[in-house]
Order: structure tokens, then C-alpha cells, then sequence
């Protein structure tokens, strides 16, 4: 972090400090940021923070890998095969246009499993980005160099694993950075509609006991958690760039 970006956030927040105590603004509508920092070191020694720390975190790490392995699979599949790609682009076009806030009450009562149910519209709002960035980077990579790859003898096989998963790498990396921040707002949209599991759950629990505190702890957690999977996914980006190239 550079200086002139901790001097930035650090003027937001005394600005935002001094302006709740001037103006005396009630905690219930917007809490001081130094009443929030003390809610937060409270509440990191009652486990029921940790359990929706957990209920979350889980639910958006479990709909990235499934995003991951079903959207890196479609947007292949399409690829190889033209028709199927021009049966189907319509569909998963029109798809992007529904809300998830729409969709997810359907998942809520079609799936009993709270965990899945949250699961599956993680997986649904990450789904896109993946399977767009896999289709957009095997359609960059040059047809002559496939070519090339047939004239000395490789297989599907081989031209898949040598050529079109390390070229494709780079842009499936690209797509997973923004399905990383979408998962754990489909997390959030699934708990915030069932169950009182999770850090959606628990801000819908505070927003009704007027507790904006609490509210915003739950915020900070959810940028941490953000941070915390966007970090290990850039660990796991470049030890695989890397080994590939």
C-alpha cells in the first residue's frame, strides 16, 4: 500500500469521524468509525461471529471452485463445437439479464440444503465471468498455430493440455479475479433470504434491532473476506503462470 493511498483512507475516515461528532448524528443511523473499531475487537471474542465468518467464507470459496470447473468446461465445450455454441449463446446471453435476487428465492425452496441452496447462487452469478474469459482466450489464440500443432502429430489431447489450456490460462485468470468479488455477493444474497447462517443473516438481523454497528462489522468482514480469496487466487495465479510459462 502506498503512502499517498493510507493518507487517503486515513483522511476519509477522521473526516467521517468528525463529521458524526459535529453534526451528532445518532449511532443508529451512521456510527462513528471509532464505535465501529470497538465493535468490532468485541465481537471477535463471541463465536457466533466466527460461525458466520465461516458459513460465508464457505459458501464462496465452494460456488468459485464450481464456477471455475463448470464455466472453464462450457466455455470449452462451446468453443469445440460452433453449433452447440450458437444453440446455447442466446440462452446464457439472456440468463445475465435476470436478477439474481429473482432467481434466488427459487433456489431457496427448490433446494432444502441451506449450504447448497447458497452454493448454487454463488455458482450462478460467477458462472459468466468464467466461462466468458475461457471462451474469449481460445478464441485469441492463432489458428496457425493449431495448424502448426497438427502437421507434427498432436492430438486433441496434446494441442488441449500444450497449447490451449497455457495460452487460455492468463484470460481464465482475468475472469476468476471478478468471480471472486461476485461470490461472495451471491453468498450474502442466499443468506440474507434463509437461514440465519452467515454474515448476510446477520446483517439482516442487526438492520432489524437498529443495530448499524453491528451492520458495518459484518461490511468490514465481507471486504475481508473479499481480500483475503482475491489474494490467494493472485498466490495461486502466479505460481501457475510461472510453472506454464
Amino acid at each position: 500500500m502506498t503512502i499517498t493511498r493510507l493518507t487517503v483512507i486515513c483522511l476519509f475516515f477522521v473526516t467521517w469521524e468528525l463529521l458524526v461528532q459535529s453534526l451528532q448524528i445518532p449511532r443508529y443511523l451512521l456510527p462513528a468509525p471509532s464505535v465501529i473499531a470497538l465493535r468490532f475487537v468485541s465481537e471477535l471474542s463471541t463465536p457466533q461471529l466466527w460461525h458466520h465468518v465461516q458459513a460465508t467464507s464457505s459458501v464462496a470459496l465452494t460456488g468459485v471452485l464450481i464456477a471455475y470447473v463448470l464455466g472453464s468446461l462450457f466455455g470449452w465445450l462451446l468453443y469445440q463445437f460452433p453449433l452447440l455454441h450458437a444453440g446455447l449463446n442466446w440462452f446464457l446471453t439472456a440468463s445475465q439479464s435476470i436478477p439474481i435476487l429473482a432467481i434466488a428465492p427459487l433456489i431457496l425452496i427448490w433446494i432444502n440444503d441451506l449450504f447448497w441452496a447458497r452454493t448454487v447462487v454463488a455458482v450462478l452469478i460467477t458462472f459468466f465471468p468464467v466461462f466468458s474469459a475461457t471462451h474469449t482466450g481460445l478464441q485469441l489464440i492463432s489458428p496457425d498455430l493449431r495448424e502448426v500443432a497438427v502437421l507434427y502429430g498432436a492430438t486433441r489431447a496434446q494441442r488441449v493440455w500444450f497449447i490451449e489450456f497455457p495460452l487460455t490460462l492468463p484470460v481464465l485468470f482475468s475472469g476468476l479475479r471478478t468471480s471472486v468479488v461476485l461470490a461472495t455477493t451471491g453468498a450474502v444474497v442466499g443468506e440474507y433470504l434463509g437461514g440465519r447462517d452467515g454474515l448476510g443473516a446477520l446483517i439482516n438481523i442487526a438492520r432489524g434491532l437498529f443495530d448499524t454497528p453491528l451492520v458495518f462489522v459484518a461490511i468490514v468482514w465481507l471486504i475481508t473476506i473479499t481480500l483475503g480469496l482475491s489474494a490467494l487466487l493472485t498466490l495461486v495465479e502466479r505460481r501457475c503462470l510461472r510453472y506454464i510459462m
